[in-house]
């Protein structure tokens, strides 16, 4: 039989290039771009009254629509765009650059329609399983954790994306945990920030709250798509090189009981019996 040894992955090292990379690298690209183009539509969401509240509800449902549909591709593109320029410095040393961030976007605007698509049947499949006992949720959230950046990064399909992501997940449900806590803790500790500053301006109206707190998330987003896209870039890069133990490698490392490994044993070479010797002929001269 053969046993495949399982290499490390490091949920603490994932962060801590996505740290570099959208801090030191580039924050421009990766932090105040994607926070500029998703601003306008959550500013107009928050803007936008309740359709319960206008006198032409039909017409404000529209621009809510509107500004839904709007936020969510341009949320898309940039998740695309970050998975993307994520994969450009993987294993690369500090000093190279990421690839242009024009390159990015056209690469990622080109797998959004399947973005979308493993996106919404992910979670459909996640919320019906939540609804069966919550487990089989929790085991496809975690199965199924990395469809969105298998279909990205690896111009996968629908159901090839959800095979690789169920593959590369195997055994590594502790890891997983570790990243949807840090992710939530970084998340968390953004709207505790917002939340003081809010205490402190009392004049910020509380209508205003939901909108700001909504802009906080996804001011650190781009932290967290980094670090869950070098996670999975490492979970690849273990299964590309995955070493293989095979019967004699693995005899190696657990010698039978019956072979001497004491410090000090020698073996001792014979000479091989030559034809006509006494050994041939039963010790007659």
């Amino acid at each position: 039989m053969t046993t495949r040894l399982r290499r490390p992955v490091s949920t603490r090292h994932a962060f801590a290039l996505a740290i570099d990379l959208a801090v030191r690298r580039d924050a421009l690209q990766s932090l105040v771009v994607p926070l500029l183009l998703r601003a306008p539509w959550i500013v107009a969401l928050a803007m936008i009254p309740s359709p319960t509240e206008s006198d032409a509800p039909s017409r404000v449902a529209l621009l809510w629509c509107i500004a839904g549909l709007g936020d969510a591709i341009t949320a898309l593109t940039v998740d695309a765009m970050l998975r993307v320029r994520a994969r450009s410095v993987f294993n690369t040393s500090p000093e190279v650059p990421p690839a242009p961030a024009l390159e990015c976007y056209g690469q990622g605007i080109a797998r959004v329609p399947w973005l979308f698509l493993s996106e919404m049947a992910r979670r459909l499949i996640i919320a019906a399983g939540l609804v069966m006992l919550f487990v089989p949720g929790l085991v496809a959230a975690f199965r199924l954790a990395f469809a969105t950046e298998a279909v990205v990064l690896g111009d996968k399909n629908l159901a090839s994306a959800f095979r690789h992501s169920f593959h590369v997940t195997a055994r590594r449900f502790e890891r997983w945990i570790e990243l949807v806590a840090l992710s939530v803790a970084t998340v968390l500790s953004a709207l505790f920030v917002l939340t003081a500053i809010l205490l402190v301006f009392r004049g910020i109206p509380s209508e205003s709250w939901f909108a700001i707190g909504y802009l906080g998330a996804v001011a650190v987003w781009p932290v967290l798509q980094y670090a869950w896209t070098f996670f999975y870039l490492r979970l690849v890069e273990v299964e590309d090189r995955g070493v293989e133990v095979g019967p004699l490698y693995a005899l190696s490392m657990n010698p039978p009981p019956s072979i001497s490994t004491a410090p000090g044993a020698h073996l001792t070479l014979v000479e091989p019996a030559h034809p006509g010797s006494g050994a041939d002929n039963g010790g007659q001269s």
